[in-house]
């Protein structure tokens, strides 16, 4: 005979899954393998309401230490333009300033690579050939957060920023290195991403357990 689950039970799962749902987020993995320059973090977004949402990107230069060199700066964009404002920033490393601002609609310029809308980087600036000196030292990480205003955000998420490219259209995030003891001393390392749905491993999981409680018998 099956177990009957109780109705209570189930009213409260999908409550506590609507919850989580509505609090949930979306994280990219990031990687970058260039000829000299390396680094890996994430790209999270999490919207707060339909016009405001943060954006937390956490880097790491994981070049390798004979390499020498800095990460000085990163870009990426911004899809279909539904990002209006950075209204805000929060970066753990205050030596990188914004970049993109006004319009943050391809502003930033990675040439030969194309043309980005957002970003941050030593002196405001991702060509830039000052000293890199405050750049992210190998096997050091920082985090930047953004927080981002739009008329309608609701239809952005994780694979929105994936697959907006560059006015080149190949890539959709570049990092910037610097004073790097090898090659012409500077790279542009594109990076790439694979999302992490770990609301939907999560959902999978509760489902999963909701069947095999359904199917214990007495």
């Amino acid at each position: 005979m099956v177990k009957k689950i109780p109705g209570i039970i189930i009213v409260s799962m999908f409550l506590l899954l609507g919850v989580c749902i509505q609090q949930s987020h979306a994280t990219i993995l990031l990687v970058g393998d260039g000829t000299w320059g390396d680094f890996e973090g994430s790209f999270t977004y999490n919207r707060t309401s339909a016009t405001t949402a943060t954006l937390e990107i956490i880097l790491k230069n994981t070049t390798p230490a004979a390499n020498g060199g800095l990460l000085t700066g990163f870009v990426f964009n911004n899809p279909s333009n539904l990002i209006k404002n950075v209204t805000s920033i929060d970066f753990t490393n205050d030596n990188f300033q914004l970049l993109g601002a006004s319009t943050f609609n391809n502003n930033v310029s990675a040439s030969p690579d194309g043309d980005f809308d957002i970003g941050a980087a030593l002196g405001a600036d991702f060509l830039g050939g000052g000293s890199p000196n405050g750049g992210i030292s190998i096997n050091d990480d920082d985090k930047f957060i953004f927080y981002l205003s739009g008329d309608n955000l609701n239809p952005l998420s994780e694979t929105s920023f994936l697959n907006e490219k560059s006015t080149s259209g190949k890539d959709f995030f570049m990092a910037r290195f610097k004073g790097l003891d090898v090659g012409e001393g500077s790279e542009k390392v594109p990076g790439t991403g694979t999302p992490e749905p770990a609301t939907l491993s999560l959902l999978g999981l509760g489902l999963l357990g909701l069947a095999r409680f359904g199917k214990r018998k007495k």
